[in-house]
């Protein structure tokens, strides 16, 4: 059957682009995959336009409260381990409902975990930005410390479950407990990366996750700034 992915797409207000996301992964030419969509208390008409698809491979999940980023991530990865029953060899992908998969993403990604030696994966997307694609794609240098280095950790990011069942619940906190308001997919990244080693995560050269630009939400940059802080300077975690 070869191996299983669990995809978390998670989102707020995306009744814009949720139908072309889920879309993108019935599109997929490697079909062993399930997905939980998880919702965070959106204002519009997202969980309607998701509901339909609810069914055989596919959950969707209407948070009544918002959580926001961090805590929704926690969230929704606990709603896989509960209703989808992923076992620790199975990859777990992560995809933004306002974003979608080339049609050889998880084929893409599964010749990498098919060698073994492959805990994580990270590279290559295409920003949809005025209607411009650019390609972003570097890895990680050999031996770099993650969380003391540039941010390289972005999409399409998977990982092996068995790395979340060691992740610590304060690395995506600050010291008084509260969740994660911005920067989730560093606060995600730097932890499972460490976890891993990076001997055995893998970079992706060929852009394979189409991320929407959103301009009408713009980034909130101080808040930004802050929870990076705060991620950066967690104590680095040795390899399981």
């Amino acid at each position: 059957m070869g191996i299983m992915y669990f995809v978390l797409i998670r989102g707020r207000n995306c009744e814009k682009y949720i139908e072309r996301c889920i879309n993108s992964l019935y599109r997929q030419t490697y079909q062993n995959w399930r997905a939980m969509i998880v919702l965070d208390a959106p204002k519009d008409k997202s969980y309607e336009k998701a509901l339909p698809f609810d069914g055989n491979k596919i959950y969707v999940h209407l948070n009544e409260i918002h959580k926001g980023l961090c805590q929704n991530m926690w969230h929704g990865m606990n709603l896989i381990k509960e209703n989808l029953y992923p076992k620790p060899e199975d990859v777990i992908c992560i995809l933004d409902a306002d974003d979608s998969l080339d049609d050889r993403a998880l084929e893409t990604v599964n010749k990498h975990y098919e060698r073994k030696d492959c805990l994580v994966t990270h590279g290559s997307y295409i920003k949809l930005s005025k209607k411009r694609k650019t390609r972003v794609s570097k890895p990680y240098p050999a031996g770099v410390k993650v969380r003391k280095s540039r941010w390289r950790g972005s999409h399409f990011k998977t990982f092996k479950l068995k790395l979340w069942e060691h992740f610590p619940r304060r690395y995506l906190q600050d010291e008084k407990g509260r969740w994660g308001e911005a920067a989730s997919d560093l606060g995600l990244m730097f932890t499972i990366m460490e976890l891993a080693g990076m001997d055995k995560v893998r970079h992706i050269s060929k852009p394979i996750y189409l991320w929407k630009d959103n301009t009408k939400f713009k980034t909130d940059v101080e808040k930004q700034k802050k929870w990076e802080k705060i991620f950066r300077n967690k104590t680095i975690l040795s390899p399981i």
